[in-house]
């Protein structure tokens, strides 16, 4: 499942032409897409109101989070680490039972309005608009002007929303990252290094404009959470060449260690993009071999290779208008090369 998404990067609406409500997506703007999402199992695989993110950007939400056990040192909330409080209480980072999908998507490509559509915890309150909220189901709220957001509302959750990631997050990263923040808080410099190698897209699927702007077009496969972090975990620690994650103490991996996450990020970025100096042009793991053990729990089922099992999920047949269960072919193209 930053969180996605951020409050302070919310985008302001396009003045594109609106799609037409329940006539499908017209084939000249249609695009499918490939995109990832995170959430808990229960909520289902079908984006509605929620956030989701082509590889890069789906690398740079995974890879930020990271950071949390640090900004989040004072509990749920806390800012002792110098974080924004919703991530530490983004449900896609801290539910149970996480899941990631990969779905192809089909999409009007007239983008309009990014919503930062997140999960109402228990108290009912939207951890990043601080707007009252259902708990349980999730919430979209759209920034309108600097310091101002509200619940998202037509016209805006008419289209699919789109925030270039290099657009936002890299232009706020290549101001930041100063020597003054490095020396209080290095960690985040690390975080926002990572989106000038990922680059990226998140999308924001509304619920109101299922079947007029996007669809699922296919369920590729989704794994647990904890399956794709222990395979791409394992490829970053097996490429340390320097034995940073052996001065960490051994024993077990310990994810909510200073010095493990220290040590992720020098492999990913090298020493040099850990640093203001080098946060623009990070160097480290290059995007190709970051993105091939990003995407390995869904290229197979073999642990040996970095695959996960594919988690069972409900067919979705005739859910909601143009939402398709996994193809047929596609079961028997993964069953014949034993996924």
């Amino acid at each position: 499942a930053a969180p996605r998404r951020w409050w302070l990067f919310g985008l302001l609406g396009s003045t594109a032409a609106q799609p037409s409500r329940g006539m499908g997506i017209p084939k000249r703007f249609a695009q499918n897409l490939t995109l990832y999402h995170v959430n808990e199992l229960a909520e289902g695989v079908v984006p509605r109101d929620m956030d989701i993110a082509d590889q890069g950007g789906e690398i740079f939400f995974d890879m930020r989070a990271l950071i949390l056990p640090i900004e989040c040192a004072a509990g749920p909330g806390g800012l002792s680490g110098g974080g924004w409080p919703g991530d530490c209480d983004n449900l896609e980072l801290y539910g149970t039972n996480l899941v990631v999908s990969k779905l192809v998507v089909e999409v009007d490509s007239r983008w309009g309005q990014y919503g930062l559509c997140n999960e109402c915890g228990p108290d009912g309150v939207d951890a990043f608009s601080k707007l009252p909220c259902t708990p349980g189901s999730y919430f979209c709220s759209c920034v309108k002007a600097p310091l101002r957001i509200q619940e998202c509302a037509a016209p805006d959750t008419s289209k699919v929303g789109r925030n270039n990631l290099t657009q936002s997050f890299g232009r706020w990263a290549a101001g930041t990252c100063t020597w003054d923040m490095y020396i209080t808080r290095p960690w985040t410099c690390w975080a926002m290094s990572v989106v000038a190698k990922t680059g990226g897209a998140w999308y924001s699927t509304f619920a109101a404009s299922e079947g007029s702007a996007w669809r699922v077009v296919e369920v590729e496969k989704v794994v647990t959470k904890a399956c794709s972090d222990a395979s791409l975990y394992g490829t970053i620690e097996a490429r340390d060449s320097v034995g940073c994650f052996d001065a960490c103490g051994g024993g077990p991996r310990n994810t909510s260690s200073p010095c493990w996450i220290g040590c992720f990020y020098r492999i990913i970025l090298g020493a040099e993009g850990m640093l203001p100096t080098g946060a623009g042009r990070p160097g480290g793991m290059s995007y190709e071999a970051l993105a091939a053990a990003w995407e390995a729990p869904f290229a197979s089922s073999d642990p040996s290779r970095g695959g996960c099992p594919a988690v069972a999920v409900p067919d979705m047949t005739g859910t909601r208008p143009g939402v398709v269960s996994v193809s047929r072919r596609r079961r028997r193209r993964l069953a014949s090369r034993g996924r």
